[in-house]
């Protein structure tokens, strides 16, 4: 449970402390955790400050600068508490947060950032990054002794790092995490911190015992740190498009029909769901989320709990079909059946030609099927904004490669390697769209856009002013969203779409934007490229708007938003009575109590109304405090969530069950 409070121009907002997932440095001075203190910086309405939140009166600014910046410098006091600032991962610095810390008579945080690693860089935002690395929320696996750890050399080739943040792992090494982590299957890929390194490992079949090899481009600093941290692994998620690939497909002359068809296929299924067993298990098992909500009401449908009305089951999937017709109204989210979203990775066995990639992805409907994608694909990366961020491929199928699974596999030739291409991205734990259906492939693709960094200040020693000032500074200048609403507004407004002149400009402006963290130089976004006037989809009530007439503007329209109406007939289905459970109530109802109070909780911290919602991630509506974005919500809420679950299912379970350390067995083996 970490404690937070909400530091506004005029007041501070304690909240509840929440459980979220842990780090390295919380794990390691895991006795004074109650010294933390994580610190958001946001105006009287709880919104975003800064540049990206709108024109602001320039005396206002100048005192929400000195407001944070004084809060940096002099840190907060609580009671007979006072704390320090700390540092901030590069999430948080996105989010306007930061770490704090209440030093004790043995422990400063000085002595915490020391015992982080040594820090060289004399770039100011990249000394802030990568002492944010070391707060990245990871699960720890175990202590690689020195020599499991080898570091070998990145492929480079035209001034382009192929291999840039991608390394090897051990087969018995990706078997244990899976183990750890309570997997069903062993992933081909992992996010991973260790030490200074940051990246991805995919398995290689060459390695032994619990070998690890790391690249140049993957050490951001030097730590004596040898924990292996997972972040997530390699697994399949449907694909969707979205506003930005719309866009950019639509000015690449995908006809208007194909996009209105698939979310007129959608809206189809979606609105049959409660009616057709054979279709709710279809939607629901195509839809898969990160959580596995869907997979677990698939399941349930085909037990007969929606044949017998079971309330719990038909509330879950009413949501379900809600904030899916939500998202495909406010954002366009329409689901692609031939495509995947995936984890990029490299090829090491150099088996694919320069444009070529590989991809095995699992039957959804189940999972110890795979299909090769093979044949003329598109390739994209979000955020996308420039035509040529779109690349057409050649999926290909190799033996070599067929123990790589739910992955997209680049080759390690060519002039330019395929992610760079795909909107500067890299292999460091970027995911990627393939997408193999002929009706999304254009006849034509741009070139793409040079994805160069501008380089960075230097200065001779890094300080922790520097530091602070850099967050601030980082608050006030950050353009992202704004530059990001002028594109896809005026790409909507220009018959040229994303071909025309401005919203080249802009594309460039919001490369510079995305690399403001790193290189520490803010996007200078003119005043001819703003935009005062935005097509209805958008949904900007304070600002002059107009109906587009594009197929953003269509797809908007054409969905009514639906109001939730919970689902309270009481129809309980007599199968899930079991003899003898009587003598078991009296037990159940206080586990039952207990568990209330915790979900309660839970639901009261960001003002989400039923326990439907907060159980299966299909969140509705949250409190208007701290407000974030819904997928930020809901990954707090299932962070949260899901321990909970785990939890009380023990509790439940361990009449039934014993722990022998390694697995749980039944009592009657354990006696046995």
């Amino acid at each position: 449970m970490m404690r937070k409070i909400i530091v506004t121009p005029t007041t501070m907002y304690m909240l509840p402390p929440n459980i979220e997932t842990s780090n390295r440095v919380i794990r390691y001075f895991k006795d004074k955790k109650d010294n933390f203190l994580r610190v958001h910086f946001s105006d009287e309405g709880s919104n975003k400050i800064g540049a990206s939140s709108g024109d602001v009166n320039e005396n206002h600014s100048l005192a929400l600068y000195n407001r944070i910046f004084h809060t940096l410098n002099d840190g907060i006091k609580i009671g007979d508490t006072h704390y320090e600032f700390l540092a901030f991962s590069s999430s948080q610095l996105r989010d306007h947060s930061c770490w704090f810390f209440a030093s004790t008579k043995d422990l400063t945080a000085d002595d915490i950032r020391n015992w982080m690693g040594n820090f060289t860089d004399k770039t100011v935002a990249k000394y802030a990054a990568r002492m944010g690395q070391c707060f990245s929320s990871t699960r720890a696996i175990q202590r690689l002794p020195v020599h499991d750890i080898e570091e070998i050399p990145d492929i480079e080739r035209n001034g382009y790092v192929f291999s840039d943040g991608i390394g090897k792992i051990s087969h018995l090494l990706a078997r244990k995490i899976a183990s750890k982590l309570e997997l069903k299957y062993i992933p081909s890929a992992f996010q991973f911190r260790m030490a200074g390194y940051k990246g991805m490992l995919c398995q290689d079949s060459s390695l032994q015992g619990n070998q690890v090899k790391v690249r140049n481009s993957q050490r951001k600093f030097y730590s004596t740190h040898n924990e292996l941290e997972v972040i997530r692994c390699s697994a399949y998620i449907p694909s969707y498009l979205n506003r930005q690939a719309i866009t950019l497909l639509s000015s690449l002359g995908i006809p208007d029909k194909i996009f209105i068809h698939m979310k007129d296929e959608q809206v189809d299924q979606l609105n049959k769901i409660l009616e057709n067993e054979s279709t709710a298990i279809n939607v629901l098992q195509h839809n898969i989320d990160e959580y596995g909500t869907s997979k677990s009401l698939a399941e349930y449908v085909k037990a007969g709990f929606l044949q017998k009305n079971d309330p719990y089951l038909i509330n879950l999937i009413s949501l379900f079909r809600i904030t899916m017709l939500r998202d495909i109204k406010k954002k366009a989210k329409i689901r692609v059946n031939k495509g995947a979203f995936l984890l990029g990775v490299l090829d090491e066995t150099k088996s694919l030609k320069e444009n070529e990639v590989y991809c095995c992805i699992s039957d959804p409907c189940n999972p110890s099927n795979s299909k090769w994608i093979t044949g003329t694909c598109i390739v994209y990366r979000n955020p996308c904004f420039h035509p040529g961020d779109v690349r057409i491929v050649k999926a290909v199928k190799y033996d070599a490669l067929k123990d790589l699974v739910d992955v997209l596999v680049f080759p390690q030739v060519g002039e330019r390697d395929i992610p760079n291409q795909c909107s500067g991205g890299d292999l460091d734990g970027d995911d990627f769209t393939i997408i193999y259906d002929e009706n999304l492939i254009p006849e034509q693709i741009e070139e793409p856009m040079n994805y160069n960094a501008q380089k960075p200040p230097i200065v001779e020693k890094v300080t922790m002013d520097d530091i602070k000032k850099f967050f601030v500074n980082y608050v006030f200048s950050d353009q992202l969203g704004r530059i990001a609403n002028a594109h896809l507004a005026r790409a909507d407004r220009n018959p040229e779409g994303a071909k025309h002149e401005s919203c080249i400009k802009l594309a460039h402006l919001h490369s510079d934007a995305v690399d403001f963290p790193k290189t520490g130089i803010p996007a200078r976004f003119p005043l001819n490229l703003r935009v005062k006037e935005f097509p209805d989809f958008m949904e900007k009530p304070d600002k002059a708007v107009y109906q587009s007439k594009k197929v953003l503007g269509i797809l908007y329209r054409s969905i009514k938003e639906e109001d939730y109406k919970p689902y309270v007939d009481s129809n309980f289905d007599k199968r899930l009575y079991v003899e003898g459970y009587v003598k078991y109530l009296e037990e159940a109802r206080m586990l039952k109590n207990s568990y209330d109070r915790d979900v309660k909780a839970l639901m009261n911290q960001f003002g989400i109304m039923t326990e439907f919602e907060v159980t299966s991630g299909y969140i509705i509506n949250t409190h208007p405090i701290d407000k974030k974005k819904p997928r930020d919500v809901v990954k707090c809420v299932m962070d949260a969530m899901i321990p909970i679950k785990k939890h009380y299912r023990k509790l439940f379970d361990s009449e039934f069950y014993y722990y022998n350390g390694s697995t749980i067995i039944t009592m009657e083996a354990s006696i046995q």
